[in-house]
């Protein structure tokens, strides 16, 4: 799955063409308004038959100079049509932090 510029995730299997991902038009508008769109780091990671899609979010009136990492828990679905379709389960501030950290990867870690 992938964040395209024109603000729609896409998907693609094994070499097909990307299609939209319908059914995710909640979470673009949350990623949008919660720095997503601001050029902010973002990083995809699949965990447990879900994809995991992590990013920076910049804080209103910032006296102490944190941002905040949001997280969402997206499950995809093939239909008869071959559309994929998304779901938004779950979209949540996981950890605020200070401004100059970065979001440089993501590591799924199973115990």
């Amino acid at each position: 799955m992938s964040y395209g510029r024109s603000y729609d995730f896409r998907w693609t299997m094994e070499g097909e063409t990307w299609k939209a991902v319908k059914g995710l038009d909640s979470l673009i508008k949350m990623y949008n308004r919660n720095g997503g769109s601001s050029c902010n780091k973002t990083k995809l990671v699949s965990c447990c038959g879900k994809l995991l899609l992590l990013w920076e979010g910049y804080m209103k009136h910032n006296p102490n100079n944190r941002k905040k990492i949001w997280c969402a828990e997206i499950t995809l679905e093939t239909d008869d049509e071959g559309e994929v379709w998304g779901n938004a389960e779950w979209i949540d501030v996981v950890k605020s932090v200070p401004t100059q950290c970065e979001l440089l990867n993501c590591l799924v870690v199973s115990v």
